[in-house]
């Protein structure tokens, strides 16, 4: 996959935060700004969490790494007693390419504390807008996609497709393997590999029958055709 620096991927991850704590700000709003144990994470807080995310590798242990993604921060549930000490932790998932491994890390955002960082096997969160672009450059970039597209559009609207910008409606969702007894190739990697899915319609709602699969942690379309090969 491109090489991305730390930068351009801890940008992704203060984009995340400033939608959630948009969101909770909206629906945990009291009488005063004191959060309390049971209300969402504060803005403040998020970010005190984003700064705390861990990656699979031991070696980055002070922070993220060039291939680390922040998929999700939320606040941790607490048990009933817990909640009522008033303790404030956060659940941060992060995504590492470089070994295709999701790391949940609990984190104290009132100390800064690590209280917990392990492996989450089996899992794919849903993809983050990054994610998204990526999937969708790397499918308009492949010259055997954009024909079969071109292709895909002209006989579900009976018009060229002139700029897919403008043209299309895509939707890229996250695809595993093992949800679909029909994939065969390279896309049986999906699962392990973290991948997306593109659904596609005219901007007048016409669906368009392609379904490219874009394979993130290789870079690459391994399905153009919508059959799995």
């Amino acid at each position: 996959m491109p090489h991305l620096t730390r930068r351009a991927w801890l940008a992704v991850g203060l984009v995340v935060a400033g939608l959630a704590a948009l969101g909770v700000t909206i629906a945990g709003a009291q009488t005063d700004d004191a959060v309390r144990g049971t209300d969402p994470l504060s803005a403040d807080e998020t970010e005190t969490a984003l700064g705390l995310a861990r990656g699979s590798n031991p070696g980055e242990a002070l922070g993220l790494g060039d291939d680390d993604l922040v998929l999700l921060i939320e606040r941790h549930e607490e048990n009933k007693d817990v909640e009522e000490d008033g303790l404030r932790r956060a659940d941060v998932y992060v995504y590492s390419y470089d070994d295709d491994v999701l790391t949940l890390s609990i984190v104290d955002v009132a100390t800064g504390d690590v209280d917990q960082s392990r492996v989450v096997p089996n899992t794919q969160l849903p993809l983050i807008p990054q994610e998204s672009q990526r999937a969708l450059d790397l499918a308009t970039d492949d010259a055997r996609t954009q024909q079969a597209l071109a292709t895909a559009y002209r006989q579900s609207t009976g018009r060229d497709l002139t700029d897919p910008a403008t043209d299309l409606d895509v939707q890229p969702i996250i695809f595993r393997a093992d949800a679909n007894p029909a994939t065969r190739g390279p896309a049986t990697a999906c699962g392990r590999h973290r991948c997306a899915q593109l659904l596609i319609m005219s901007t007048d709602d016409l669906l368009v029958d392609l379904t490219p699969i874009v394979d993130l942690s290789t870079g690459r379309v391994v399905s153009r055709t919508g059959f799995f090969s």
